[in-house]
């Protein structure tokens, strides 16, 4: 009997985090997915695991300026977007710099930073390397294998 007791418990705790995290997933994705149309987009983590916490962070940007932002806060798997007006309209030099951006936190500002170099690095090496919008691609099977 005692150890039902233990094991309810457990069990029950498992599947609720399983179900926070899941609805986190599918915030998280639904709000990258209004952020993708706007221009490349990037995430970035930044913050400790501990004290002052770890944020994520996503950009998206246009002709190099910021057109949307969000970030990731809460707590552990409670944690949900949330909009960033910060950053929207800076340029991705100035998100990728040292500077301190009023209305973000420390971990924020780095998981920005972050994001802004990964965007900077990949349209340094090749401009519509982050596009969304590319050539249509039509999936063919030349050179697959047929039925046997």
């Amino acid at each position: 009997m005692s150890l039902w007791m233990l094991l309810i418990p457990v069990v029950v705790g498992t599947v609720l985090q399983l179900w926070l995290t899941a609805k986190q997933t599918t915030a998280w994705t639904q709000e990258l997915k209004r952020l993708r149309p706007l221009g490349a987009t990037a995430v970035g983590k930044g913050g400790r695991r501990y004290r002052g916490g770890i944020a994520f962070v996503a950009l998206s940007v246009a002709d190099k300026r910021v057109t949307g932002a969000f970030s990731l806060r809460g707590f552990t798997t409670a944690a949900r977007p949330h909009p960033v007006p910060a950053l929207v309209g800076l340029r991705l030099s100035v998100v990728a710099g040292d500077r301190p951006i009023e209305g973000l936190t420390d971990s924020e500002r780095s998981a920005a930073r972050e994001a802004a170099g990964m965007l900077r690095a990949a349209l340094a090496r090749e401009p519509g390397a982050t596009s969304t919008a590319g050539p249509q691609v039509t999936p063919t099977t030349v050179g697959a294998a047929g039925p046997v």
